[in-house]
């Protein structure tokens, strides 16, 4: 359960999701040539995922966090602040520079603002990220799905399967209750499907 819950950590939500639409839904990114995907799902890793799991390395080593898992609701503030910066550095490199389609732009801004949502509410309540980004990842998914009709195959029932393990992962675990798991699972789905259906 432990390797499920580092290979479907939060940070790589964001890598995992732009390869899958990259290799099933093309065409949502005209501007990208298929030989280019490399180099820009590396661009996606390293923004959303390598440097803010860097800066929570950086947190650990001058101990300003008990542990690299966030563990302690009161830890995570910090560190969801560097992330949020991330995602939304990123989100203005793609929109200014790469000027990349509005469904990536719609998701990157959209995860950037709901970053910033449970930064609010880890202020009062440890909701489970893991649960909140996986399912997150889900209900842009099915949103695309059932609002633009984006076909991503058998990744879609993958996906599902994965953030179900991911949640009975974190219980098992003992990182969170049922609460915070289910919150978070309700809140990223939710807040991902309504960003598509509102935004796009």
């Amino acid at each position: 359960m432990k390797i499920v819950s580092v290979a479907m950590h939060p940070l790589l939500m964001a890598t995992y999701l732009s390869a899958i639409l990259f290799s099933e839904s093309p065409e949502l990114f005209p501007r990208i040539v298929p030989e280019a995907v490399p180099q820009f799902i590396l661009v996606i890793f390293i923004t959303t995922a390598l440097m803010p799991a860097l800066s929570i390395f950086l947190l650990k080593s001058f101990s300003y966090i008990s542990n690299l898992e966030l563990t302690k609701r009161k830890e995570r503030i910090r560190p969801f602040i560097f992330i949020v910066f991330y995602y939304g550095a990123s989100s203005y490199l793609f929109a200014e520079k790469l000027q990349m389609g509005p469904v990536f732009m719609t998701v990157m801004i959209g995860v950037s603002v709901l970053i910033g949502i449970l930064i609010v509410i880890t202020a009062w309540f440890k909701i489970s990220i893991h649960a909140t980004a996986i399912w997150s990842s889900v209900g842009f998914v099915c949103a695309l799905t059932i609002l633009m009709g984006v076909d991503i195959g058998w990744y879609f029932y993958a996906l599902i399967l994965a953030a179900g393990i991911t949640c009975a992962s974190r219980l098992y675990l003992g990182y969170h209750q049922p609460k915070e798991v289910w919150s978070g699972a309700i809140l990223g789905f939710i807040y991902s499907f309504l960003t598509i259906a509102i935004f796009l």
